[in-house]
């Protein structure tokens, strides 16, 4: 398992282990956002991209940030909001 695999499983573990303040879970959105970049940069949003929320889908843009996608490795969902 790469470093950034491992960071991201320690990401969706937090995201899935229960409440989160707003900030927290924003933060960790932003988190998984640079990580799944880093891991596959022609699949994902560059991080910049998405915390500016700049070139946006018509589809994605009022989809909420914490919709509970998670980025297992089981459950990598690349356009999800």
């Amino acid at each position: 398992m790469s470093f950034i695999q491992r960071e991201l499983e320690r990401v969706v573990t937090k995201l899935q282990a229960g409440p989160l303040a707003d900030d927290e879970r924003g933060q960790l959105y932003a988190v998984q956002q640079a990580l799944l970049w880093a891991s596959e940069p022609t699949g994902f949003k560059a991080p910049y991209d998405m915390i500016m929320r700049t070139n946006i889908p018509a589809d994605l843009e009022d989809c909420p940030a914490g919709n509970g996608h998670s980025a297992s490795s089981d459950n990598l969902d690349r356009h999800a909001c």
